[in-house]
């Protein structure tokens, strides 16, 4: 009897104190206590004392009740995650130690109790089956991936409310997937340490790339910073969600796993997908933010001219993509539904960034970036069967000169490069035709002609007339009515590529073919897109400084003037060398020599058209860039298995990312230097 009134009296006081304590800090934090007369202060603080001293006293006992299954170890996490939300919370409110602060602290500890004790049997199961460490350790790496996309998403979605949400929302998301594939990712670690380090380390050092790019631009004037961190203003709205979710993970995973969905999940093909391709998408994901980076610099709204960047229409696309205004500027017809593929996604993307559609589009095009990254992995990873050597691969590709300019500039590029990956994905799958033509769509929609490479990809991978036949028949077709859409739903957007008249644009773009035109072709498709040059810095055309590797104006082609882009070059040189031997040796041994034969194809497209087309040739880079790494790729197999080849790519990759890196420092300091 005695125990009994003793519980009662606990939670009387308990309900006494919860009452006291978030009356009061509620009417000093919120409603202006101290400006009121003594009789409204006393009235405000007791009404709200007595009704949430009632709702906790029906509470406690349920409360209780879920404790109770719980032994020591796991009420005193909980007690830690509690006191140290509550302390936290009441810290970054106040500031400093004053009665208000034990106030909130007081009342956010009950608050915080409330929450986190009814997970409290599900707590102290995951510590008798022995599965804490891993759910904590879900835990750490979901609020790690959290906390840099609620850094991004707090500009957009900016109050308290929304960011606590968000926050809950995705560690939930990231906390639960990591129990699908930290066992996955970690069993590799275990059987092949060595491999699993040497694939890691593409995926480490690109994250290392995004990190030098963050803090070398922290101070620009052209680098949103703001947009990549959090605000600290908001850290709470973050912390305090992220602790109280972490008891609650392990209901989570119980739940799912009783109710069956773990293996439901098991058996869809998104999982199957995610499973076998996670190394991959991990190493798109770490470009992806490398781009993102870039984008944020390059396509600064202040940079209002086309023609900074190697020859690109910057302003004419970003203007396209971003805003109503979707007439091309000069009024060409290469790209026959670009705005139908590219800018309804720009809309979406900025839809859910609350109407940002520049945002939307540095993270439509660095998409686009990592995309080719995760479909040239696909690629090396179906023919050669190693995911270490794909993911050398694909990294070369990810850090070319190429992609990483146009994997962040709003430009049509990497799109093409993107569209022409994909196709080779599924000759190299033996997809069905109907897939293949689906497939040439966004090449030709982009520009129309780079449709011949998809014509001489499949001419020489299946080579029957019958199928090429129905295969352009149904693509230019298609090609026709896709562009009047484009031009029903954008009007005026471009003229018709089928009206000759149309065509009197590109003329422009013809200059005559000399030595110094004949260097230019060979470094730009060979080194320039690969291994970047000192870039030519030219005044006097554009209010800024223009970047470029070639400029027949002036007869200047850019070189490998430093130490450190000569050793880059050479190292290069060794490994086409070494790629072509390699093919020439194992060109009947090899099962994929139609592809191989392909790519080269359509490299020698490339050249036989840029011989007079084109001021600038790196403009065009990403047309051919991914044929080229694909090539070497495919020549390079028979040795991608052995350790000492592995560290050779491994070493150049190094070499490659800090010249690459380079550049772009040259790029940002330039750029900068005008703004200051």
């Amino acid at each position: 009897m005695a125990k009994h009134a003793l519980a009662g009296a606990g939670k009387f006081i308990l309900s006494i104190a919860a009452g006291f304590s978030i009356s009061f800090a509620l009417a000093v934090r919120f409603f202006e206590y101290n400006e009121r007369a003594p009789i409204d202060r006393f009235f405000l603080f007791a009404i709200p004392a007595l009704a949430v001293g009632v709702c906790a006293y029906s509470i406690l006992p349920r409360l209780r009740k879920r404790l109770e299954p719980a032994a020591a170890r796991a009420r005193i996490t909980l007690a830690i995650l509690v006191l140290l939300s509550a302390i936290s919370a009441a810290w970054l409110g106040s500031g400093r130690i004053t009665v208000i602060f034990f106030a909130e602290f007081a009342a956010l500890s009950f608050v915080f109790g409330a929450i986190a004790i009814p997970a409290a049997p599900f707590v102290q199961r995951a510590f008798d089956e022995k599965t804490h460490a891993r759910i904590f350790f879900d835990w750490v790496g979901s609020t790690l991936i959290v906390f840099f996309i609620i850094g991004f998403l707090d500009d957009f979605y900016g109050s308290f409310l929304e960011v606590a949400a968000l926050t809950t929302l995705l560690q939930f998301a990231f906390g639960i997937a990591g129990q699908f594939f930290v066992k996955r990712i970690s069993r590799p670690l275990r059987e092949r340490l060595a491999d699993s380090v040497f694939m890691m380390l593409p995926f480490f050092l690109t994250f290392a790339f995004a990190g030098m790019i963050f803090q070398a631009n922290r101070q620009s004037p052209l680098f949103p910073a703001e947009n990549f961190t959090l605000n600290p203003n908001l850290f709470s709205a973050f912390f305090i969600p992220g602790l109280l979710t972490l008891p609650w993970l392990a209901w989570a995973r119980f739940k799912l796993v009783s109710a069956g969905f773990y293996e439901y999940i098991k058996s869809a093909r998104l999982y199957s997908f995610v499973n076998a391709n996670w190394a991959g998408l991990a190493l798109s994901a770490a470009f992806f933010v490398v781009y993102l980076l870039t984008a944020s610099i390059l396509n600064h709204p202040d940079l209002d001219v086309d023609d900074i960047f190697f020859d690109a229409d910057g302003l004419n696309w970003r203007l396209r993509l971003t805003t109503d205004t979707w007439r091309d500027f000069y009024w060409r017809s290469v790209h026959p539904f670009v705005l139908l593929l590219l800018k309804p996604p720009v809309d979406l993307v900025g839809f859910f960034l609350k109407g940002n559609k520049l945002f939307a589009a540095y993270i439509i095009v660095a998409l686009g970036g990592a995309l080719c990254v995760f479909l040239a992995w696909r690629i090396i990873k179906k023919t050669s069967g190693s995911a270490l050597y794909a993911s050398l691969i694909a990294a070369m590709l990810g850090f070319s000169t190429s992609h990483l300019i146009f994997g962040a500039l709003i430009e049509s590029y990497i799109f093409l490069a993107a569209s022409l990956l994909l196709f080779y994905l599924f000759l190299v799958e033996e997809k069905p035709l109907s897939t293949l033509i689906l497939a040439a769509l966004p090449a030709i929609g982009i520009t129309h002609s780079n449709f011949a490479q998809n014509v001489i990809a499949i001419f020489t991978v299946r080579p029957n007339l019958k199928t090429i036949f129905r295969f352009v028949a149904s693509v230019l077709v298609l090609l026709v009515l896709l562009s009047l859409l484009n031009n029903l739903i954008y009007p005026d957007a471009h003229p018709f590529f089928f009206i000759p008249s149309a065509l009197l644009a590109e003329e422009q773009n013809i200059f005559p073919l000399n030595t110094l035109r004949v260097q230019a072709l060979i470094r730009a498709f060979l080194f320039q897109n690969i291994v970047a040059p000192e870039p030519i810095l030219y005044s006097g055309d554009i209010p800024f400084v223009q970047f470029r590797f070639f400029k027949p104006e002036i007869d200047t082609l850019s070189g490998y003037d430093f130490l450190l882009q000569d050793a880059a070059a050479w190292f290069w040189l060794a490994l086409l060398i070494a790629a072509a031997v390699l093919f020439l040796v194992n060109f009947r041994k090899n099962q994929y020599n139609r592809i191989s034969l392909a790519l080269a194809g359509c490299m020698a497209l490339n050249v036989a058209l840029h011989l007079r087309y084109g001021k600038e040739l790196f403009l065009y880079s990403p047309n051919w860039t991914y044929a080229l790494i694909l090539l070497l790729g495919l020549a390079w197999q028979p040795l991608s298995r052995r350790r000492w080849f592995q560290a050779v790519l491994l070493a150049f990759l190094i070499i490659m990312t800090l010249n690459n890196g380079a550049l772009l420092t040259t790029i940002f300091d330039v750029l900068a230097s005008q703004f200051d």
